[in-house]
């Protein structure tokens, strides 16, 4: 499963919809699984920003400044998440894994605006990326879509690039802070979490390899198709 997302995430988007359902039916409990995903995600991250580093598409300073307070809300959100029943989380993640895939569906990128003013931008900006960061450390699945969708949207123009490299560095910052609740909490299975890290490492390199040669429609509608099916499951579950 690592393997398989690991290559999902950097040709495509949205690996941890399909990791935390598999990760449940693999039996842990939703609440395990939920902090479990996140050690994979902080490993695959740190690798990821050095090459964003290294080609120079890491906007420090917005990204800085928009981890702040998706920081500070994911910590809220990540309390929350260890108290919520198994049922209530199983539930909540089906729903969003629903709207994530008709946001996938609809591509509402399509419709945003070029000509956004950038003073209003950043408080709206503040304000989408603390519900973001609370939504982050609650469920986490399909935060970096949210992220990117939120980034076109309000500031004109960002090149697509510089778009990974903030929400990887936001994540990874809001992550490593969040992940000490579930870590305290004695939420973290190790054994899970340290194959998920090598497997998505591993999928990550084969991703940049194919990432160009693989039709973006054919990965989209595979990653629909799975996404609504483990949905479908963890409802009927």
């Amino acid at each position: 499963m690592g393997i398989a997302v690991g290559f999902i995430n950097i040709v495509s988007a949205g690996g941890s919809m399909l990791t935390l359902p598999m990760l449940i039916f693999f039996g842990l409990p939703s609440t395990v699984a939920n902090g479990t995903n996140r050690i994979a995600i902080l490993f695959q991250n740190c690798f990821a920003l050095y090459q964003f580093h290294k080609n120079g598409h890491l906007n420090w300073r917005l990204s800085l400044m928009l981890a702040v307070p998706t920081t500070i809300a994911s910590v809220y959100g990540a309390r929350i998440a260890v108290n919520i029943a198994d049922e209530t989380f199983d539930t909540l993640l089906a729903t969003f894994m629903v709207i994530f895939a008709i946001l996938l569906i609809i591509k509402p990128q399509r419709f945003m605006k070029r000509d956004f003013n950038l003073k209003v931008s950043i408080p709206l900006l503040l304000v989408a990326f603390t519900l973001i960061g609370f939504y982050g450390g609650t469920l986490q699945a399909g935060v970096g879509f949210f992220i990117s969708l939120i980034l076109l949207m309000l500031i004109p123009r960002i090149p697509m690039a510089e778009v990974h490299g903030i929400k990887t560095l936001v994540v990874t910052i809001y992550v490593s802070i969040s992940l000490l609740v579930f870590i305290f909490n004695d939420m973290i299975d190790w054994k899970f979490a340290i194959a998920l890290s090598i497997g998505s490492a591993i999928g990550g390199s084969f991703g940049g390899k194919y990432a160009s040669i693989m039709p973006d429609r054919l990965l989209q509608r595979i990653l629909i198709g799975a996404i609504i099916f483990f949905a479908l499951i963890l409802i009927l579950k």
